[in-house]
Formats: C-alpha cells, sequence, structure tokens
C-alpha cells in the first residue's frame, strides 16, 4: 500500500474546500477512507490549516471537527530536530519544503503529492500533483 504524503496545499485545498484544487484532494482522501492508500503529512500541516481556516472565517468548533475528522485518515510525520537539521543542510531553496521532505522521507512516504512539484526537484521520493495521482490509479 502507498505511503501518500500530501504538501500542506493539498490539504489546504481539501480542508478550505479551495474552488477547483478541491475535488482531487478530496479524492484522495477517499481513497484513503477506503484504505486503498495510507496518508500522512507534516505535523506543520494541521496548525498551518488551522490558522488558514480561522482566518477563512470558520468558527473554531468547526475547524477543531475537521482537523478531528482528517486526522482519523490522515498521520502526521514528526517534525523533530533530525528532520530541521537535514533540511538546513539541505539543496531545497525553501526551507517549508524541505521540512517537508524530510519529515515524509522519515516516515518512509512512497509518493509526495503537491500542487508545486517544482518545489520537491531535490526529492528522492517520486512527486506527483493530485490528478497525476489520480490518473495513475
Amino acid at each position: 500500500m502507498d505511503r501518500v504524503f500530501l504538501d500542506t496545499n493539498v490539504v489546504v485545498d481539501f480542508l478550505c474546500e479551495r474552488g477547483d484544487f478541491y475535488m482531487p484532494a478530496a479524492s484522495i482522501v477517499v481513497k484513503a477512507y477506503r484504505k486503498e492508500i495510507e496518508l500522512c503529512c507534516s505535523a506543520l500541516t494541521y496548525t498551518t490549516a488551522s490558522y488558514l481556516m480561522e482566518r477563512g472565517k470558520v468558527k473554531r468548533e468547526d475547524v477543531f471537527l475537521k482537523l478531528a475528522d482528517f486526522s482519523s485518515l490522515c498521520t502526521p510525520t514528526i517534525v523533530d530536530k533530525n528532520v530541521i537539521e537535514q533540511a538546513l543542510k539541505s539543496k531545497f531553496t525553501d526551507f517549508e519544503d524541505a521540512v517537508q521532505y524530510f519529515s515524509a522521507k522519515q516516515f518512509g512516504a512512497t509518493i509526495i503529492i503537491t500542487r508545486n512539484k517544482q518545489d520537491f526537484t531535490n526529492s528522492a521520493i517520486p512527486c506527483q500533483t493530485p490528478i497525476e495521482f489520480l490518473d495513475c490509479q
């Protein structure tokens, strides 16, 4: 079973129901619900998503309900000293992307799903957009 790491942008697309990006993200989450894939994302993604939902005027209790439901399907990956040190020493040009990558790698993710594949050009883990991933399933 694939261990699918969701980049923050894909998680936020799903949780904030962002326009045309929502349905592909939701379809990936449905695959996790059906136990076809194992979903994971950085622990930091939960805080970022929370902030963006609240900024988007989602009620606090609804934010917590959405995150609780999502966490039942998506394992948060660890962001620890090792991940930070690897990110700082990496060839990634964006620190946040480096943290995402090394957190995914430490977890054993087999694929990274992102809308910004160019952010992961230094990745040893294959990267696909949500639509590319769904087309291959």
